[in-house]
């Protein structure tokens, strides 16, 4: 089933209102409602629980044919608890803890909630989860139990001029993630470059500095934050058997990894199903401009990176705004300064972005608007009184579509022309590097909007995902570990084209800077070695043809088996392409996706583009107009073409697809096929998109 519906019950929750609004979701074509119980409102002491108004909601969603999606929140703990383990508090770099609170998304208190390093808050953490899923597990009704609702560590995300955690047990846990890493004193002192004489001497950095602590204390914290999600699914698994166990990452899941500590590949290892959450109401005067396609690719992205750490799994657009935004998000807004209502076009924009990215399920966030706190009165799709708006004639409008065409639910993406390869490594040396992970995620980013301004098919992936893909397109890989650059050399030795969007191993996997360059024996490799790296200025690379200006990194070769492929400016070599084993290997010694993300649009984009064509391939989908985006699926019965409008007028254009033979079956959305010989010659409506069934 594709899953349609929307969030609705939270602290606090207007129960006067829950017949209406049940009824009218049901009308509309939803089949799921999601519930969120809060810890600190149902756990009212060492065994006592209270799930009563949960259980209440739970009748009347079921009493309209609605399945419930039940969210787990850990992140507003129970004040009593607090009280009893005033120890167990979130605590900064400074030593300064963070009593409980109310913030936007957890309005009824209890945030951040309490540091689950601690052995008592870890047992009662467990206790509710196994009350909650006992309590429920043989509910039909319950369908879906989420371990962690935006699973990330929220407490660096809304204090982010702090960084935590460094309570005790935090402290304890790193000095034991240590001892487990590297064995003995002396091998620490090796990578760290350290003289220590005492396991007690192991502290967390808590400022800027050198960076082999400062990684490993980063990888601990990821090392934790996946331990906590597998401890989540095992005793909601154990205690609610007969549900599907699911999990989903929060928007922006590139550039905040270090921050959150959501490497999502890992978290979706541990649930059935995985999602993302989506906010577009940054959308920037959606009434004004002509072509919106970069705005929307920002949606897109976080799609696509969601589904590629699905890994095969169904996923989900978990989170969708349904109205204007407050509280904090988007464009810095905060409680009573609001952003713009989301039109009809922009809601069914982002819904033809989730179907295009292959996502099986869409629920809003959220039916009503809030009604405390800085986020109220925001996110609503209908009004405070409950009546509907255009944006709920959009969404009963796409709640019909994936019910009554089944091949929409059926048909995934289908492999990608090429992948944009992500190494964990990459964002974590940014960070300690410059404070900031910004050349890391605006090289992804610029890399992802020039590949798919030319309608490359894009797929997310990690090293070990690689060898599915001819191309990959590996991003800031200046600090790898050695089992990573030996999967390079695998990848590239058995016939794949791997082009690094900057040096790679420059730095080893401990933050020391090689002395010769690639490191870890790449050189073979990439057919070059590094010879220095020069001051960026106002330079260019002449890069296949065309200029791209220097962005990030100007880093100059020497070739040992090697062909130039681009010359600087002012002289030497900044391009090197070298055959190796049954493969090639392209280093760039600049960012190019960072230089197709700023100044310039066209000229590095150009070059990225001519590079992949020159040593990979063309897009298997091609589209003659640059205002529209089509991405085509694949199911048992034939395909289905998605096709969007990022402009605002009508656009007719020739679609062409690579070894599609059947004509249209059918077309859905705003999308009309003029002809399909020799390609689709089509018309879309615009800023609308639509499915051509084949």
């Amino acid at each position: 089933m594709f899953v349609y519906g929307s969030q609705y019950y939270r602290r606090p929750q207007p129960d006067e209102h829950w017949e209406q609004d049940l009824s009218r979701m049901a009308d509309m074509g939803f089949n799921t409602v999601k519930v969120w119980p809060m810890w600190n409102n149902c756990h009212l002491d060492e065994d006592e629980f209270d799930f009563e108004a949960v259980r209440n909601f739970i009748e009347n969603a079921a009493d309209h044919d609605l399945q419930v999606h039940i969210s787990v929140v850990l992140e507003n703990a129970p004040h009593w608890l607090a009280e009893r383990h005033p120890e167990a508090r979130y605590t900064d770099q400074d030593g300064v803890q963070v009593d409980l609170q109310a913030r936007p998304n957890t309005p009824s208190g209890g945030w951040p909630g309490l540091c689950l390093n601690h052995e008592p808050i870890h047992e009662h953490g467990e206790r509710f989860l196994r009350a909650l899923g006992s309590e429920f597990a043989d509910v039909d009704a319950v369908a879906h139990y989420a371990t962690w609702d935006e699973a990330h560590f929220e407490p660096n995300k809304y204090y982010p001029e702090k960084r935590f955690c460094y309570c005790e047990a935090c402290e304890s846990s790193f000095v034991e993630w240590v001892r487990n890493r590297y064995g003995t004193l002396e091998s620490v002192n090796d990578a760290w470059e350290w003289t220590l004489t005492d396991w007690d001497q192991i502290k967390p950095p808590r400022y800027f500095g050198g960076y082999p602590r400062h990684l490993d204390w980063l990888r601990f914290r990821l090392d934790n934050h996946q331990e906590l999600m597998q401890w989540r699914a095992s005793v909601l698994r154990e205690a609610a058997p007969n549900s599907t166990i699911r999990a989903h990452g929060i928007g922006g899941n590139l550039g905040d990894i270090v921050h959150r500590f959501n490497d999502d590949w890992e978290s979706a290892t541990t649930v059935e199903e995985w999602g993302t959450s989506s906010f577009p109401g940054t959308l920037e005067g959606i009434a004004s401009n002509d072509d919106i396609g970069s705005e929307l690719t920002r949606q897109l992205i976080t799609l696509d990176v969601a589904r590629g750490a699905a890994q095969g799994r169904r996923f989900w657009q978990t989170e969708l705004q349904g109205g204007h935004l407050t509280g904090g998000t988007g464009e810095d807004l905060w409680g009573l300064t609001r952003g713009s209502v989301p039109t009809s076009s922009e809601m069914a924009l982002w819904n033809w972005n989730a179907l295009m990215s292959g996502a099986k399920g869409i629920l809003y966030w959220q039916y009503r608007p809030e009604i405390l706190g800085p986020e109220s009165p925001g996110f609503g799709l209908v009004r405070r009184d409950g009546e509907p708006t255009e944006r709920t004639a959009v969404a009963e409008r796409f709640a019909t579509l994936v019910t009554d065409h089944d091949e929409l639910e059926a048909a995934d993406p289908v492999q990608g022309d090429l992948a944009i390869g992500l190494i964990s490594e990459a964002p974590l040396f940014n960070y300690v590097a410059e404070q900031d992970v910004d050349q890391f995620r605006r090289t992804v980013h610029g890399a992802y909007r020039a590949l798919w301004d030319a309608n490359y098919q894009i797929d997310f992936a990690k090293p070990r995902q690689f060898d599915e893909y001819d191309l990959v397109y590996l991003p800031f890989p200046l600090l790898c570990t050695e089992d990573q650059a030996e999967a390079f050399r695998d990848y590239v030795a058995d016939g794949g084209t791997l082009i690094t969007d900057g040096t790679p191993a420059v730095y080893a996997g401990t933050g020391h800077t090689f002395s010769r360059a690639p490191g870890y024996e790449l050189e073979d490799v990439f057919g070059a070695k590094l010879v220095e790296s020069r001051y960026v200025g106002d330079h260019q690379l002449e890069l296949m043809g065309a200029p791209v200006e220097a962005a990030g990194r100007r880093d100059v070769y020497e070739l040992t088996n090697g062909n130039s492929l681009g010359q600087w400016t002012d002289g030497g070599v900044g391009a090197v392409q070298n055959d190796y084993g049954s493969g090639t290997a392209i280093t760039v010694g600049t960012l190019c996706g960072l230089a197709a993300g700023s100044g310039d649009r066209d000229r590095a984009p150009e070059s990225l583009c001519e590079l992949v064509s020159t040593f990979g391939l063309d897009p298997r989908v091609r589209v003659d107009h640059r205002a529209i985006r089509a991405r085509i699926h694949e199911y048992d019965d034939g395909y289905v073409l998605y096709v969007i409008n990022t402009s605002a007028s009508s656009k007719r254009t020739t679609i062409s697809v690579d070894a599609l033979v059947d004509g249209v079956t059918k077309t859905l959305g705003d999308v009309a096929v003029v002809t399909d010989t020799d390609g689709f010659d089509v018309v879309v409506e615009g800023r609308a998109g639509g499915a051509i069934v084949i």
